[in-house]
């Protein structure tokens, strides 16, 4: 039956390139042990032979129940199947048996190594063709490769197989020549006859050959060596012995580290168990001395308050008994406390004014100490800014450093081969290179949890001499703070003025006063309000950034009301984002009025010397 024949030009597509493979050897069919396996069922493991698998091949080409391919690619194999020449199960090439101290051949014979053999006459079915399907050809003799001969760069009827370099190879040669021997084809008769023999002719490659000049010769000494078998089994009998001493020396080194591991477990097993015995009488120890305490705390406890018990009810005794003795010197001496009292008030005015001035005094004193105080503490937080950005940047690069070093250090412990001194005491620099630069970066750490704390002290200090700054401030009489540019003002609270100008010219005289309370309330509710965040994120120049959403719900509808509440309401939510972004309720906060924002220290510092300077001036005047 010809399988191309049956119009399915997609069957056709796919077998061509199928058949091309098979036909060069890419795909294999031949198993080493000389049977058939079909190539494109994963399922299909065992072994056939020549006649049975050209029968599964033709059984599903021609099944209608199978995909396109599948069908395409077993047309292919049966072509390449019926091209073959067929074999009865005496025809194909066997190896023999024989015994690697076969008298035959000395133990001071030189022999190719690797094993390897020498066809010549190679049959026109090969010539030319891929090494894959020669050494399909002869896979009874388990060749691991085919090197075809070629000459001045053209190809030859010769070919060098390779068998490998243990004893089963060389059995595989020896089976290979053999073969030929028996045939009468072997290097002797190739000697003879020559030009006259039209069947191929192999032999196992030995010291002749390669030595013998020609192409053959040179690939046998590209890809092996002479020995004898008297050298190779002494080689394997010393390559045996050594890692076997290896192995054993190996063995004892980790039998000694298991016992000191061992060792290390039980000492530390036990050093525990002691610490634990210990923790636990301590803990008892502790339970019983706070139990002590509490008992102790409680019986004092109730010793003071009986005491000032006591105390209360003398003191009440006292204090009747002082009423009734003032009431008695009261109606005796009636005139002359009176005159008393009023020098006794007069004595105090003047002591208050006096104390005053004083008072006056240590404020202005303060403030230039405050101002002194701000400017160092503000210094000192710029100069540790900078300092621990210095060493963030120096730890950062040790970081580097150590995970370079580290990685190289790995690398040098798992190359192989680096056992010599030289690489050794590259491998000790590394490690102490390594930990150098470990100690300095846990240095670096230190010093920058030192930075970072004094940072946060500052900060502190700088908080707290802020808010020293504003109480001050604003104990100041109110017409000494509207002058000046810097002030206290309340960030977050609405101009109320603003809603009753509105109200005034929407509303009666009589109820826009009470209508602007009513808004002014209502809005300033809504600005305090945690979950009224009238915001929007946008991009500017890359970055991002919040802006009013104008197109939120309650400021749409503030807008309704007029241009002069909406900007009121807009100006206190964006003070309040700048000022404090989490904090909603009004608060005191330092303020440059000039400029509309939040005043720095350096601005409320020159502000307080700018006050202290005129509170001089002024006394200097009075005193003149």
């Amino acid at each position: 039956m010809d399988y191309t024949s049956d119009g399915d030009s997609e069957v056709e597509a796919y077998g061509s390139g199928t058949f091309e493979l098979l036909e060069s050897g890419d795909l294999q069919v031949m198993t080493d042990e000389g049977l058939y396996r079909c190539p494109f069922c994963s399922d299909e493991d065992k072994d056939h032979s020549l006649n049975d698998l050209l029968q599964h091949a033709s059984g599903v080409g021609a099944a209608h129940d199978r995909q396109a391919k599948e069908k395409a690619d077993h047309r292919a194999l049966a072509r390449h199947l019926k091209g073959k020449p067929a074999e009865s199960p005496g025809a194909r090439l066997q190896p023999m048996l024989i015994d690697v101290q076969d008298p035959e051949h000395t133990q001071d014979e030189q022999f190719v190594w690797p094993w390897m053999a020498i066809l010549v006459n190679m049959p026109n079915e090969f010539f030319g063709k891929s090494a894959n399907r020669l050494k399909e050809h002869y896979s009874s003799f388990h060749p691991v490769k085919v090197h075809p001969v070629y000459s001045k760069g053209r190809p030859t009827r010769d070919a060098v197989f390779e068998f490998g370099n243990d004893w089963s190879a060389f059995r595989n040669a020896r089976a290979f020549d053999a073969h030929f021997a028996m045939k009468g084809y072997s290097k002797n008769c190739w000697k003879e006859m020559k030009s006259e023999c039209k069947e191929p002719v192999g032999w196992m490659a030995r010291a002749d050959d390669y030595n013998s000049l020609g192409a053959i010769g040179e690939l046998l000494r590209k890809n092996g060596d002479l020995k004898t078998l008297k050298d190779i089994g002494s080689e394997g009998a010393n390559k045996t012995e050594k890692l076997l001493s290896n192995l054993a020396c190996k063995v004892k080194e980790k039998e000694i580290y298991l016992e000191q591991l061992e060792s290390e477990y039980n000492k530390r097993s036990a050093s525990l168990n002691i610490m634990m015995q210990k923790r636990e009488q301590q803990l008892q120890s502790y339970n019983q001395e706070i139990l002590k305490m509490r008992q102790l705390g409680q019986q004092n406890t109730q010793r003071i308050v009986e005491q000032n018990r006591k105390l209360r009810y003398d003191m009440q005794d006292m204090a009747d008994a002082l009423d009734a003795r003032n009431k008695q010197i009261e109606q005796s001496e009636h005139d002359k406390k009176k005159l008393e009292q009023e020098k006794l008030k007069n004595a105090m005015r003047t002591n208050h004014l006096r104390l005053a001035a004083l008072e006056q005094e240590k404020a202005d004193e303060n403030v230039q100490k405050l101002v002194d105080k701000q400017t160092r503490e503000t210094k000192a937080i710029l100069d540790d800014f900078l300092r621990l950005n210095t060493q963030l940047e120096k730890k950062q690069k040790l970081e580097l450093e150590i995970n370079h070093l580290s990685g190289k250090l790995h690398v040098m412990e798992l190359k192989p081969g680096d056992e010599d001194p030289e690489s050794r005491e590259k491998i000790d620099k590394l490690k102490e290179e390594l930990n150098e630069k470990i100690d300095e970066l846990k240095y670096a750490e230190n010093y920058n949890q030192d930075l970072i704390s004094r940072e946060r002290k500052s900060s502190d200090e700088l908080r707290e001499a802020r808010e020293v700054l504003i109480n001050s401030l604003q104990s100041l009489p109110r017409t000494t703070s509207c002058q000046s540019q810097i002030g206290v003002k309340k960030v977050g609270e609405l101009d109320p003025s603003v809603f009753l100008s509105l109200c005034k010219r929407k509303f009666p005289a009589a109820d826009a006063e009470a209508k602007s309370s009513s808004l002014c309330s209502k809005w300033q509710n809504e600005i305090e309000n945690p979950e009224w965040q009238p915001f929007k994120v946008i991009i500017v120049d890359g970055k991002a950034s919040e802006a009013l959403n104008e197109g939120d719900r309650k400021l749409q509808e503030l807008k309704e009301l007029g241009q002069e509440p909406y900007a009121a309401v807009t100006k206190v939510l964006m003070e309040l984002k700048d000022a404090n972004g989490g904090r909603k309720d009004p608060f005191p906060e330092l303020w440059n009025y000039d400029q509309g924002r939040k005043a720095n220290m350096v601005e409320g510092a020159r502000h307080a010397v700018m006050l202290w300077n005129a509170s001089k001036t002024k006394k200097g005047k009075k005193s003149r």
